[in-house]
């Protein structure tokens, strides 16, 4: 085993994620909804007087409640009258099922899952159930008194014994205009948020940080589109057997593997609608497509993740000419390593079926392209020559 320690910021990660919500549908209204929900929540927390781990907890699955939901779900949840239509334990238990396997997320998970089950015994679910409820009905209701909010609360709440210790900490802390103050100013709200709780790191050996990007890539990345569904395992495959055929050492190997899950992470921040066109992209839909590898290299970052995987992992689409992006780097500027992932990355392209192509290539016209590519000074050609012919294993689902 390779005795070596990595820290994460975990909140970050879900921070980013609730985030990305804005650029999946286009639409900042749900990402405001979570952004809201988890203020109420963290504040109904604190008067609680409920321990550290529950308050990050719940901060967590407050601003992921809805992750779960379909795009022409989301506006219907935001809707008062439409949701009384809808079962909304269906968007729960699909949060739930994002994140279930995740490692550290399993408590999160299940608060997920609860938080429209109005009999549930957790908690957490509880104060989420009841925040949800009470941002959607401001929203609605444009409320612009502190009463007013405590009266619609009492109303719907006065007669459920078991939201009894929530309902009394919402009115205690939700007595004065600062409350609805923070509720119309987000960027005001973030800072409160991160007031009220703080971030949760995780130490975890290189082994286990390869096992969490891995579940991040399978849940939360590749599922996003049947496009993109196992490339981020297809391409970290192939790099780490390109690693190895070129007799690096088990520690860089790890850094490959670790590069190669998360590396698409930014097509998080990507619309659907660009990811599965099937048509050529216009100007501005390019530039959007291209901005994934930018915004992976901004996430990584803000996890704490050592920089020579966060490099590994961004640079993906440069170029040895420096005609690639985010950055235009050129051959000096990039690593052997970092020159695997983008020959991986290009290589599982082109075995896989795309919203443009419907046939896979097969390995040999693979490797013919990637030639051309190395001869036109693009990428490394020694690196394409180490692609191990027993690939095709991988490509027979």
């Amino acid at each position: 085993m390779i005795a070596n320690y990595k820290k994460i910021n975990l909140t970050k990660l879900v921070e980013n994620i609730a985030f990305s919500q804005v650029y999946l549908l286009s639409n900042s209204s749900p990402y405001e909804h979570s952004l809201r929900v988890s203020l109420i929540s963290n504040l109904i927390s604190r008067e609680m007087n409920l321990e550290k781990i529950q308050r990050i907890d719940l901060y967590h699955a407050s601003l992921l409640h809805d992750i779960g939901a379909f795009s022409n779900e989301v506006s219907l949840l935001l809707e008062f009258n439409c949701r009384k239509e809808m079962n909304l334990e269906n968007h729960a238990y699909n949060g739930y099922e994002l994140f279930r396997d995740v490692p550290f997320f399993e408590t999160t998970a299940y608060i997920i899952k609860e938080h429209h089950n109005e009999n549930t015994t957790n908690l957490l679910s509880r104060i989420i159930f009841f925040a949800d409820e009470i941002e959607i009905q401001i929203r609605s209701n444009n409320f612009t008194k502190p009463k007013e909010v405590q009266a619609k609360a009492v109303s719907l709440f006065k007669d459920k014994r078991t939201f009894k210790e929530v309902l009394d900490a919402f009115i205690a802390v939700s007595r004065n205009d600062a409350f609805l103050f923070l509720l119309k100013d987000l960027n005001e709200l973030k800072k409160e948020n991160s007031n009220l709780v703080g971030d949760r790191f995780e130490i975890l050996s290189s082994e286990e940080l390869n096992s969490f990007a891995k579940s991040i890539a399978k849940n939360l990345v590749d599922a996003k589109s049947e496009f993109t569904k196992l490339h981020s395992i297809d391409v970290t495959y192939t790099a780490v057997s390109i690693a190895k055929a070129m007799g690096f050492s088990p520690m860089d190997c790890q850094k490959i593997e670790t590069a190669g899950f998360l590396h698409d992470i930014g097509k998080l921040f990507v619309p659907l609608s660009i990811l599965e066109k099937p048509d050529k992209l216009s100007g501005n839909e390019w530039l959007t497509m291209k901005s994934h590898v930018y915004y992976t290299y901004s996430f990584l970052n803000s996890l704490g993740l050592d920089k020579e995987i966060v490099d590994i992992a961004s640079f993906h689409h440069e170029y040895l000419d420096g005609s690639g992006y985010p950055f235009g780097l050129e051959g000096n500027n990039l690593s052997i390593l970092q020159r695997i992932m983008t020959v991986s990355d290009v290589y599982a392209a082109l075995r896989q079926q795309r919203p443009y192509r419907t046939d896979r290539l097969k390995h040999d016209d693979a490797i013919e392209i990637l030639e051309k590519m190395a001869k036109n000074g693009k990428i490394d050609m020694e690196i394409v020559k180490n692609i191990p012919y027993d690939l095709l294993m991988l490509w027979e689902y």
